[in-house]
């Protein structure tokens, strides 16, 4: 099995790949790093943490179309001199919209019952994971439907390097 690092946006997509891990494991296991791969590049410590045949998760918005520091991030675990598989995750626009496709919730804050998505942000990331999944199972969450939508054009998949 591939050693798998999820690098996440922030730490409320950390605190959904950990709940999504918890048991029974609805993704792969790994280590999760919050890490902004859209604003901040790689550095030789996080890079030298990749062993051959591992694969690099990097979880990030696509509400603002700035992909010049995550296509340099791609580029470095490319030129590693070993192999690692790279997965993009793009949360199309941002992670409050991925809860609300992927849940019965119609805002983001009906599932910590926050009054502003600021609050919802807090209330999620104080969360324990187990309750964080225990919120997304209690709100119908459906793994098909997380992750699945065309991102916007500045993200576009076609003749890019993600």
């Amino acid at each position: 099995m591939k050693k798998c690092i999820y690098l996440t946006e922030g730490e409320c997509e950390e605190k959904l790949i950990k709940a999504l891990k918890e048991k029974p494991s609805l993704i792969a296991p790994g280590k999760v790093w919050k890490f902004n791969v859209i604003q901040n590049v790689l550095p030789a410590n996080k890079l030298i943490q990749f062993e051959p045949g591992s694969m690099a998760v990097l979880v990030f918005d696509t509400d603002k179309p700035e992909t010049d520091i995550l296509r340099k991030n791609i580029a470095l675990l490319k030129a590693l001199h070993f192999k690692v598989e790279i997965v993009t995750v793009l949360q199309v626009l941002n992670f409050e919209d991925e809860i609300i496709r992927s849940t019965d919730v119609v805002r983001a804050q009906d599932l910590t019952r926050s009054k502003t998505v600021d609050d919802f942000k807090s209330a999620v990331n104080r969360m324990k994971e187990k309750d964080f999944r225990s919120a997304l199972v209690r709100h119908k969450l459906d793994i098909g439907k997380l992750w699945c939508q065309k991102p916007p054009q500045g993200f576009g998949l076609s003749g890019s390097v993600f």
